[in-house]
């Protein structure tokens, strides 16, 4: 099994990572951009706008996610903490794309069910405004 250890670190415009509630030498520990809430995204008036802000926020995550060597999960649970101005159920779509981008990256052959079947989503207003932290666990 590959060390899910991260690379030497990469510059990154991204704030540093706040203080998590669970970390463990398995986790694949991202931090993200701040996605658009689920009201904004489907709000916009065409597809194509969605589509650039969605592969602008995977390649983000792609950037943060190429710092860690390959890894593959057979199994994983997602966690998103954040500190947005948002609803917690808002923030659903920075998991979405951050899923999106972890089995593009090879982290997980798929997202059904069978690979990933848990999410926990929490505000954290301790951390930094406009920060997300995602935590991909093994398990």
């Amino acid at each position: 099994m590959k060390s899910t250890k991260p690379k030497k670190k990469k510059s990154s415009s991204l704030p540093k990572l706040q203080k998590l509630t669970r970390n463990s030498q398995d986790d694949v520990v991202i931090n993200v951009p701040k996605a658009p809430s689920l009201n904004q995204f489907y709000a916009s008036s065409h597809w194509t706008i969605r589509k650039r802000a969605k592969d602008a926020f995977k390649d983000a995550v792609m950037i943060e996610l190429n710092k860690y060597d390959p890894t593959n999960f057979d199994r994983v649970r997602v966690r998103l903490e954040y500190n947005y101005r948002y609803d917690v159920d808002n923030a659903i779509m920075a998991v979405k794309f951050g899923m999106d981008a972890f089995k593009e990256w090879g982290g997980i052959p798929d997202d059904k069910p069978k690979h990933w079947d848990k999410l926990t989503i929490q505000y954290c207003p301790d951390m930094e405004k406009g920060t997300a932290v995602i935590i991909f666990s093994k398990y």
